[in-house]
């Protein structure tokens, strides 16, 4: 073999040498960002993933709100007693009839008949109130005393009657100042403001 082929030949296989290496680096370089990849998109999937279940979760909380706010308004009074006061709902409904009735002494008859309209269920309430057969000695009392004050809507009686239908329900009497708000309110929803004050206005000092 001439010095020139001898030349050529270590020549071509540097070259297939030097092909492989760079064939192998260029596949190691490869994998590696291949494997930087699937972890990059791991993680940035894992990190997608925490995110949507975080915003799931608010969106849960916020719905749950929203639901308790939306039962809170649609519930009736006698279920808003019941719920607020923790009394039976024949105690919720038997004190808040008694407090319309006691309302309605004190209150113009145009001006209740519209809480009525505005409220419907209050006759409802109010019917379904047991009046006692004989009124009470201690009613006659007090009725007897207003009448005296010239106070023709009878705000002893209707506070003695008030109490009695209470205290006939199982509640005592302290009971009267904690059914109040919660009727004023629950009015303040469904009626003018107008008629809201003047139900707070016959309610106060009973």
């Amino acid at each position: 073999m001439s010095t020139v082929q001898l030349h050529n030949t270590i020549n071509l296989k540097g070259k297939r040498m030097i092909t492989k290496q760079v064939v192998a680096l260029t596949a190691s370089s490869l994998l590696a960002l291949t494997l930087t990849g699937c972890a990059t998109q791991q993680a940035g999937t894992s990190t997608v993933d925490q995110g949507l279940n975080a915003t799931q979760s608010a969106l849960n909380t916020t719905q749950s709100a929203v639901n308790t706010a939306q039962a809170a308004k649609n519930a009736d009074l006698t279920g808003l007693l019941t719920q607020q006061l923790g009394v039976s709902s024949t105690q919720a409904a038997g004190g808040a009839g008694a407090l319309f009735q006691a309302a309605q002494s004190k209150m113009s008859a145009n001006d209740f008949q519209q809480l009525t309209q505005s409220v419907p269920e209050v006759s409802g309430l109010m019917s379904g109130v047991t009046q006692p057969k004989e009124p009470s000695g201690l009613s006659q009392i007090a009725s007897g005393a207003s009448a005296l004050m010239g106070d023709e809507s009878n705000t002893l009686g209707a506070a003695v009657d008030l109490y009695s239908t209470f205290e006939s329900l199982g509640l005592s009497s302290d009971m009267v100042g904690q059914f109040a708000p919660v009727i004023t309110d629950y009015v303040s929803k469904n009626a003018t403001p107008y008629l809201t004050k003047a139900l707070t206005s016959a309610l106060t000092g009973l």
